[in-house]
């Protein structure tokens, strides 16, 4: 159980982290370098302070295979992962771009089985079903939705960045895991991750601050000056459960991981309706959606 507890309480820091980006007042600047630099800061202390000894047999026996992994791991994830899911959230908003983004699980579980041979009990797969069903019941009811200010363009693109999303970070719990399975430290497995990210932006860079990338087709200006509060929020929210989400990774299996990871969206919708009222209330089909998906999560830790 302590595995799937993880994962929730990261499912709820990327949950706040997304109502964080779209809060913010300045689109251009999302704090994006800010949130790698932060996942590394907070991936450091904790290895400081909770992972192995640097030296011990464990750790030097299969270093380099594992810390190749992590560093593919931040790629796909602090990078490309980190990217899309900001880029979705601005175009399509919250609630659209974190429903599909919740393909996450199943992506993640076919890769698991094709890479990993991992393999899922019936009440897990039962659980997954579920959780499916409700991202189904989810998506025609976000069809009737009006999309208010967001253009059809905004929204077909953030669409597309949401499904990339979901299938990057799906890859990074895959390669996460496996170098986990060489090196069991998720401290210093996510640190080398984060390093790798950043040192991935710093390649694009014309000084430490005016870093020039790519985020959807568009170019995008990276920058610590001029953020906003939501964005100083948004970045150490993600940062924060993105590290709990690779501590979460050495307790159970990529699948349940991954499958606990999509309650985000319902976390995500009614934070937004009922706290930050940045949301309208849900209809009918979307709280029997949220209902279904609690019931599938229950069973997927139980299972």
């Amino acid at each position: 159980m302590t595995g799937e507890i993880l994962a929730f309480i990261s499912a709820l820091c990327f949950a706040l982290g997304s109502i964080a980006i779209v809060n913010s007042s300045r689109k251009n600047d999302n704090g994006l370098l800010l949130s790698v630099v932060l996942t590394g800061g907070f991936a450091l202390i904790a290895w400081a302070f909770l992972g192995r000894p640097f030296f011990s047999a464990d750790i030097q026996e299969h270093f380099w295979p594992a810390i190749a992994w992590f560093a593919a791991a931040g790629i796909f994830s602090t990078v490309w992962g980190r990217t899309t899911l900001y880029r979705s959230v601005q175009l399509a908003g919250v609630v659209r771009a974190t429903t599909i983004r919740r393909l996450t699980p199943f992506f993640s579980a076919l890769f698991a089985w094709l890479v990993l041979a991992e393999s899922l009990s019936v009440p897990a797969m039962l659980g997954m079903a579920a959780l499916g069903a409700s991202f189904v019941m989810l998506y025609f009811d976000n069809r009737k939705l009006s999309a208010d200010s967001i253009s059809k363009e905004d929204l077909s693109r953030g669409c597309m960045l949401a499904l990339l999303c979901a299938m990057t970070y799906a890859v990074s719990y895959v390669v996460r895991r496996s170098g986990l399975s060489l090196m069991p430290d998720p401290y210093l497995g996510a640190f080398a991750g984060s390093l790798a990210a950043l040192v991935y932006y710093l390649v694009g860079m014309t000084g430490l601050v005016g870093m020039v990338g790519r985020a959807g087709g568009e170019r995008r200006r990276f920058s610590f000056r001029s953020l906003d509060r939501p964005q100083l929020a948004a970045a150490s929210l993600i940062s924060l459960g993105q590290v709990i989400q690779f501590v979460a990774l050495s307790h159970t299996t990529v699948a349940r991981v991954a499958v606990v990871n999509s309650i985000e969206i319902f976390l995500s919708t009614y934070l937004a309706v009922f706290i930050f009222k940045t949301e309208k209330f849900p209809s009918m089909l979307a709280v029997l959606a949220t209902a279904l998906a609690t019931v599938g999560l229950v069973v997927v830790a139980a299972g």
